[in-house]
């Protein structure tokens, strides 16, 4: 039924590009304000993220996204980066192209059903590409603003000159797929937009972001004229988002999810894992179904018996009053990281509904 309206409203032909690119252009705002919305701007009064460009460089690299158990911020990756370190969240390299692949497969899917529209091309068409094309472009946005953010952050920890010259550079590119999406929007948009408050900038037009953006990269350019070279500065390490690791898909967990248990007593969660390079540590983290609380971990230990690994939740975080949930973190010998279950794919997190 869903398809055959599908094909009602755009053809046979082009309904299938139609319907893929809005499935995965589905993905982007939920990414970006998981791993890179400042907390600051909840709740949705102060916040927009489809318009917004969040803040200047300097502000988004310090910025921690809503989920800080899934994704490692940019300051994370800075300070790994430069004094050691290891995490099984999705670090911004494989976040970064995570948005990039994002933006390629909606651009050709928009191309493809263009091409394929032909004379079942109307108005609801016009606007749905253009919104793929505003989604497609925010997801390259934020890929190359990612590169930015971290090496911004190298750079104010080492003040390091050339990791500031990248920063910029990054932010250049960034600034080039917002105008693209300025583009995109073209006048299908109202010139004043009203989504929220306006003390909050969340009235407006894209091309209004470009212009801060833009403002933004000529004091950045000015801080770099004004640097004045530091003895005590060191070299900051190199930071890009290069092409995935094949390593890291090579880490499995099959687990049987634990969906109910008694409270005051404790919990056993088992799974087996196995990593292509060898299994460095395994852990279990798990809080209340209490977004005040913070995660608590315990490790999974081997049991002997394979590849099986087994973490155990002490009874006394085991309470009444809140429901539990938890997910388990591998690391492999090589430094790659995965969390299952998988949020590529589902929900990551399993909750346990407690007998009570």
């Amino acid at each position: 039924m869903w398809q055959r309206e599908f094909q009602r409203r755009f053809g046979n032909v082009a309904a299938p590009f139609i319907e893929r690119g809005l499935h995965r252009a589905s993905w982007i705002l939920p990414r970006i304000v998981a791993s890179c919305y400042p907390y600051s701007a909840f709740p949705m009064t102060r916040g927009w993220a489809e318009k917004q460009r969040l803040g200047d460089l300097p502000g988004y690299a310090r910025a921690e996204g809503s989920d800080l158990a899934q994704f490692a911020s940019f300051d994370e990756e800075a300070q790994m980066l430069i004094e050691g370190g290891e995490t099984a969240k999705v670090r911004p390299a494989e976040n970064s192209r995570w948005f990039a692949q994002a933006a390629a497969e909606v651009a050709a899917d928009i191309a493809e059903a263009e091409r394929q529209i032909g004379s079942h091309r109307n108005k609801e068409f016009d606007s749905t590409v253009t919104d793929l094309k505003i989604l497609a472009n925010l997801a390259l946005f934020h890929s190359r603003r990612i590169p930015a953010a971290v090496n911004y952050r190298l750079f104010e920890r080492t003040k390091d000159p050339h990791a500031l010259a990248v920063a910029i550079a990054d932010e250049q590119n960034a600034v080039d797929a917002w105008r693209q999406m300025v583009v995109a929007a073209g006048d299908f948009y109202a010139d004043d937009l009203m989504m929220g408050v306006r003390s909050a900038d969340l009235c407006g037009h894209w091309r209004d972001e470009l212009a801060a953006l833009e403002k933004d990269v000529a004091r950045l350019q000015q801080q770099q004229s004004d640097l004045v070279p530091r003895a005590a500065a060191r070299p900051a390490p190199l930071f890009k988002a290069s092409p995935g690791n094949t390593n890291l898909f090579s880490i499995q967990v099959t687990h049987q999810p634990v969906l109910s248990a008694p409270v005051d007593q404790p919990l056993t969660v088992v799974a087996e894992v196995r990593a292509a390079t060898g299994v460095k540590w395994v852990r279990l983290r798990y809080r209340s179904v209490n977004q005040r609380e913070d995660y608590k971990m315990v490790p999974m230990i081997p049991t002997g018996q394979g590849d099986q690994y087994k973490g155990v939740i002490p009874a006394q975080d085991i309470r009444h009053t809140w429901d539990l949930m938890y997910f388990i973190e591998v690391l492999d010998q090589q430094g790659n990281g995965r969390i299952h279950p998988d949020l590529n794919a589902e929900t990551p997190y399993i909750v346990v509904r407690l007998q009570r």
